[in-house]
């Protein structure tokens, strides 16, 4: 079956159609705090008075230290109505000293005031996500460079091939070039 241009598009529609079904069915999942997944960032947007009491887990951007104030980002539809925008929540109880800019994950109980009593809290210091974001970027160029040097199309069967002997990345585009072309 996967010998074949039609049993390798009917394998790779199979799996799209599974993916998109279970995007679809997980993402209509509503929090389920006996199952980890607590409310978050959109629920208490949606509806904050009705949370209080609750365990949450939010994670927002530091923009106050003393006391410590979170800016926690929603982006929720309701009845058809898209609602976007941000939300500051103070936290109390945050154990590790924190700086404006850095992100800070809270998992704890929201009170009245749009305070939130933190049981346990993780902050990223913003140049993490750059170091995430360049590191993700190098590892990605490492990959293609690899795929385009040591493997080839075979337009015939639409398969992944391993050259017989690897090509610098100029010459293996020209060599892809050329086979599309001829």
């Amino acid at each position: 079956m996967f010998h074949s241009w039609v049993g390798r598009l009917a394998a790779v529609g199979v799996l799209l159609v599974a993916l998109f079904g279970l995007m679809v069915a997980f993402g209509a999942i509503t929090p389920a705090p006996a199952l980890g997944d607590y409310p978050g960032e959109e629920e208490l947007a949606q509806d904050y008075d009705g949370h209080v009491g609750d365990y949450v887990q939010v994670t927002g951007t530091v923009v106050g230290t003393d006391p410590v104030e979170i800016a926690l980002e929603y982006d929720y539809t309701d009845a058809g109505e898209r609602h976007s925008g941000t939300i500051t929540v103070t936290v109390r109880n945050v154990e590790t000293t924190v700086t404006d800019g850095e992100s800070l994950q809270v998992y704890g109980t929201p009170g009245p005031d749009r305070t939130i009593t933190a049981e346990n809290s993780v902050s990223v210091p913003a140049t993490n996500y750059t170091a995430m974001y360049l590191v993700s970027a190098l590892a990605g160029l490492w990959t293609l460079w690899r795929l385009v040097c040591g493997w080839r199309l075979d337009w015939q069967t639409g398969a992944l091939v391993r050259r017989e002997e690897s090509r610098r990345p100029a010459q293996a585009l020209l060599d892809r070039v050329q086979e599309v072309l001829a």
